[in-house]
């Protein structure tokens, strides 16, 4: 099995995680974080948990009717914001896509971005009436703009590279911005109007726009990634992926798309009134990042707390430098300096420690037990601070602390095993 994994898993996931467009969509998601994070905290200052009008007199209930008044004072700018950043998410994701292949590509021009701006408007704005509507700009516009971003920006690229109806007007005192406009304007016309006719043709014969068409596709594997065993055998994978030292973005970069899709459809149906327990989707970019992966990919600040109690001098040492990193769910110094790759002792708890935190999660949320995520906090806040924004709910924050707990009872019997061994060499 290892040497399987070695010889003929790890050169294709390598070559999976230099793939151009898989990084580009990977630095696009990251670049995006800012804006999930302030139109998360938006939503949640404009969006009591409780109405103060159905509670008891007492101090919470004045709390809720103080954050309630602060909510209508604030929600004329903090709803204009949330209205700016997540529900035309898809229109950011298709700008980062053709930025970031300009970058692979070493292209130095704003054309390919104002393209393929354009061709994902058309595409997803084309409605019965052929005017203009944003109601795909959001994540049900996601997939959309992924194919339309990459598709109109190679076409674009290939037409200019092979010098198609160049205009060239380089060297005769023209601006280089203007020497690029004109110059490159058949291109520009030719991805544009074909984009536009295709769309077209396509409301012609089926009524429906593209993001419809895509949605439609693209549902069974939403599906199949939004529920338990898509949870466990996701988890699992990249785990182990992990353990033989090949990055776990091999595989969430490829499920960016589906976590943020159902990250914007939760908030979406939240800020429309939709009680948190009620949401569509499970799975989402928090539910991975701040209730499975608490301390990093493998669910380790439990075991950074272990370490930095430890008898042992070198492993002590390791949880001195990961403890702090951890709270913030970044565990390099963990996973390099224990080390947890290729590390037998280890390999069973980190493989199987974040995919029960999943598990756990799952059956609570899909249960009604504990909210749903609508909102991001960002994947390095600390856990149970997170799970607070992202849910609005108390009850997330206890589910965190007692996975926190389930994870270093998990780990511990392994732990003592592998620090016995190091203690043994340091006596040595």
């Amino acid at each position: 099995m290892s040497q399987f994994i070695e010889t003929k898993v790890a050169p294709v996931a390598t070559k999976l995680s230099s793939q151009k467009y898989l990084k580009a969509l990977q630095s696009t998601f990251l670049f995006l974080i800012p804006f999930f994070t302030i139109g998360s905290f938006a939503l949640v200052l404009i969006s009591p948990p409780v109405d103060y009008t159905t509670m008891e007199p007492g101090f919470l209930q004045s709390i809720m009717a103080g954050w309630q008044s602060f909510a209508d004072f604030t929600s004329p700018v903090l709803d204009y914001v949330f209205n700016v950043t997540m529900p035309l998410m898809s229109l950011y994701v298709a700008l980062g896509i053709s930025y970031n292949l300009c970058k692979e590509y070493k292209i130095n021009s704003m054309m390919p971005l104002l393209v393929t701006m354009s061709s994902f408007i058309i595409s997803a704005s084309m409605n019965a009436e052929r005017t203009l509507s944003f109601a795909a700009f959001d994540a049900t516009g996601l997939f959309t703009a992924i194919f339309v971003g990459i598709i109109s920006f190679e076409l674009y690229r290939v037409l200019v590279e092979k010098k198609v109806g160049r205009i060239n007007l380089e060297g005769s005192g023209v601006p280089p911005a203007l020497a690029d406009s004109i110059g490159n304007l058949v291109p520009v016309a030719i991805v544009v109007v074909l984009t536009a006719f295709l769309n077209n043709l396509l409301f012609t014969f089926t009524s429906i726009n593209l993001p419809q068409v895509i949605t439609i596709i693209m549902n069974p594997l939403v599906s199949a990634v939004d529920n338990i065993w898509g949870v466990i055998i996701l988890a699992v994978l990249v785990m182990v992926f992990w353990w033989f030292g090949i990055h776990d973005s091999v595989i969430t970069s490829a499920l960016d798309p589906f976590f943020y899709s159902n990250l914007g459809a939760n908030a979406a149906a939240f800020a429309a009134g939709t009680a948190a327990m009620a949401l569509p989707h499970v799975v989402t970019a928090p539910f991975w990042w701040n209730f499975m992966a608490i301390g990093g990919s493998g669910a380790t600040l439990g075991l950074a707390f272990l370490a930095l109690t430890s008898k042992s001098k070198q492993l002590r040492t390791i949880g001195k430098l990961s403890f702090i990193p951890s709270l913030f769910n970044i565990n390099e110094p963990l996973i390099f300096g224990l080390p947890l790759m290729y590390n037998p002792i280890m390999m069973i708890p980190f493989i199987i420690v974040m995919p029960l935190n999943g598990v756990i999660t799952y059956l609570a949320m899909s249960s009604g037990l504990v909210a749903k995520t609508f909102a991001y906090a960002s994947w390095n806040m600390f856990s149970p601070i997170a799970a607070l924004i992202d849910t609005m709910d108390i009850k997330a924050v206890i589910l965190v602390i007692a996975l926190i707990i389930i994870d270093i009872l998990i780990y511990l019997p392994f732990f003592k095993a592998f620090e016995k061994q190091k203690l043994a060499e340091e006596e040595e």
